[in-house]
């Protein structure tokens, strides 16, 4: 790619996937919560209903924060409306929904995951089957992406699906699981193959909607000091699909993307062999060194985050904060596949200053120059 003037958003986040150089290093959120858009709106006079950015995930202060990408939710698949099934309301008032998974409800309202209930082939066939979402969701996507993404360039805005692992033993619970990978009896295999043929029905609609669209998964398979499941389950239960998946994504011109938390650096070879194209979280407090995971695997993948949500961008100062961006985006952005961003999402506490010193910190950096045009 040669670059002959400012780039779109999409362009900025499809040169860091490419490998390519960009006129600026590309920047990312995975959302805002509500408190932290609610501090910020009412700390700018600038921000009107017409300028708001909002397709089921309101991005309207991702935009005002000049950032490139963020994901949406709404777009992933659902239980078979036409099915008659309905909530399970078990004794100790907890309740099994039409997904398989056991939530209770706090004393503040909300609900908490308990365990899963799909743990049985005879089980499962009792629940409704997955599908995606209906036509008009997309078409309405469709809509707002033209105008928003194409057109006004505001912001790239691309769908996260569910993932194969996070998905499924939730749905399971996570001792059903670890009995399943044990000794298999096809129940976490058909779980798999379910959801990616659901999956791929999903990304050939949004691949209509541009061939260069982004898929992306939300798929948590670590704690902050280890994995929820070895390489080898990985490689067994849910490498061949992804790959089948991806393949068929990269076929049409699409990316692909990964979001999870926790120490995943021993699985990035096996996410490198399945064919991603960006991991996203890279979570600092659970040990991943971006620094050192790009001097081995840099050249064969891309990584979007790193920057710490929990202790830095709450807790730290502006200079600390602009400190730890700086040592990223030098040591990384100049292997032209960079996403700069937070780990996960932009949280409520974060202040404000913080934020916005993170993505201009960002934008200071010269990729040319390799040198930040700050004075700080």
């Amino acid at each position: 790619m040669t670059i002959t003037g400012k780039m779109t958003h999409k362009q900025r986040i499809l040169a860091a996937i490419n490998h390519e150089p960009a006129d600026q290093v590309p920047t990312y959120a995975f959302k805002c919560e509500s408190g932290f858009m609610k501090a910020y709106d009412e700390s700018h006079d600038d921000i009107s209903e017409d300028s708001w950015v909002q397709f089921r995930q309101d991005q309207t202060i991702l935009v005002a924060l000049g950032v490139d990408g963020t994901t949406e939710p709404g777009l992933g698949d659902m239980p078979d409306p036409e099915s008659t099934f309905k909530d399970i309301v078990r004794p100790d008032g907890s309740f099994v929904g039409a997904s398989g998974r056991i939530h209770k409800v706090a004393s503040d309202g909300r609900f908490f995951y308990v365990d899963g209930y799909w743990t049985s082939k005879e089980v499962r066939a009792q629940f409704p089957r997955r599908i995606p979402q209906p036509q008009m969701i997309y078409d309405e996507f469709g809509k707002f992406y033209k105008k928003n993404v194409l057109e006004k360039d505001k912001i790239f805005v691309w769908p996260i699906l569910s993932g194969f692992h996070e998905c499924n033993w939730l749905n399971m619970g996570y001792v059903a699981f670890a009995r399943e990978t044990r000794k298999p009896t096809g129940l976490l295999d058909d779980l798999v193959d379910e959801l990616y043929r659901t999956n791929l029905d999903i990304a050939k609609q949004l691949l209509d909607i541009d061939s260069e669209m982004v898929i992306a998964f939300t798929d948590d398979i670590a704690y902050k000091d280890h994995l929820l499941c070895s390489p080898k389950v990985f490689k067994r239960f849910y490498a061949p699909k992804y790959k089948q998946l991806f393949q068929y994504i990269h076929k049409r011109g699409g990316k692909t993307m990964f979001h999870t938390d926790g120490d995943i650096s021993e699985l990035v070879p096996d996410y490198i062999d399945i064919g991603l194209d960006l991991l996203q979280g890279l979570e600092p407090v659970a040990g991943v060194d971006i620094i050192t995971l790009n001097e081995k695997y840099g050249d064969k993948i891309s990584w979007n985050g790193n920057i710490d949500v929990s202790r830095l961008l709450w807790q730290g100062t502006v200079d600390e904060v602009r400190a730890q961006c700086k040592k990223i985006i030098k040591a990384v952005a100049p292997s032209n596949n960079l996403v700069f961003g937070p780990s996960t999402d932009i949280m409520a506490w974060h202040p404000i200053a913080n934020i916005v010193t993170l993505y201009d910190t960002a934008r200071s950096f010269d990729l040319k120059t390799r040198q930040f045009k700050d004075k700080k």
